[in-house]
């Protein structure tokens, strides 16, 4: 039993799986000092439960109906900056992990995770602190190692902030359309974006671009 002094956390647990997340209560109520105040299988109930009940933490799975986990977790910091959110889910792609972290979550972790490890996330989260699974942190870093862009990979994002399609791209930097193409990719998988949008709004993020000119 994992315990501590002033009551019991509470805990909104989000995910469309109801035999999970039934089982996940149980778990919760046996290994841990914790009151689980709803239950949600969806992500707009998730986040009006959230906004209602303001919990110690919410449990969040990423691949939700009607609003995905990531967006909750945008809509749910934009509402209230202090919210403290742990991602539990089967998927750890590069993108799911620097999204979710880059947006505000506070933790990410498996689901196969044991009971202990899921105990000990949210007592870490709800305390103000990060908490991720080895391996996700081991992924997380490799990928923000992979994250630096090549001069020539910076040219062409610093271009793309002018508005500017392939074609003018490869004629400004003399190169072949088909190379700017590879450049743009490499430079969406470094960032961990999908779009062009994103992109030159994680790298104004980064300080990588100001302003969006070259």
């Amino acid at each position: 039993m994992t315990e501590r002094t002033n009551g019991p956390l509470r805990v909104i647990l989000a995910d469309d799986h109801t035999i999970f997340r039934r089982g996940m209560r149980a778990v919760l109520e046996l290994a841990c000092f914790v009151d689980v105040v709803a239950e949600c299988g969806d992500g707009e109930d998730a986040l009006a439960a959230y906004l209602a009940l303001r919990p110690d933490v919410l449990l969040l799975d990423l691949q939700m109906p009607r609003l995905d986990g990531l967006e909750v977790v945008r809509r749910a910091l934009g509402a209230d900056p202090a919210a403290r959110i742990l991602i539990m889910t089967a998927y750890a792609t590069d993108q799911d992990i620097g999204h979710v972290l880059r947006a505000g979550a506070k933790g990410y972790l498996r689901k196969d995770a044991t009971p202990e490890d899921v105990c000990r996330a949210i007592l870490h989260v709800a305390g103000g602190g990060m908490c991720l699974a080895p391996d996700i942190a081991a992924q997380y870093v490799r990928t923000m190692a992979r994250a630096e862009l090549s001069p020539r990979e910076l040219q062409v994002l610093r271009i793309l902030g002018t508005g500017k399609a392939n074609k003018e791209i490869a004629r400004a930097l003399s190169l072949e359309v088909t190379t700017v193409k590879g450049h743009v990719q490499s430079v969406l998988a470094k960032l961990g974006v999908h779009n062009r949008t994103e992109a030159l709004a994680e790298a104004t993020r980064r300080g990588m671009v100001t302003g969006n000119r070259i």
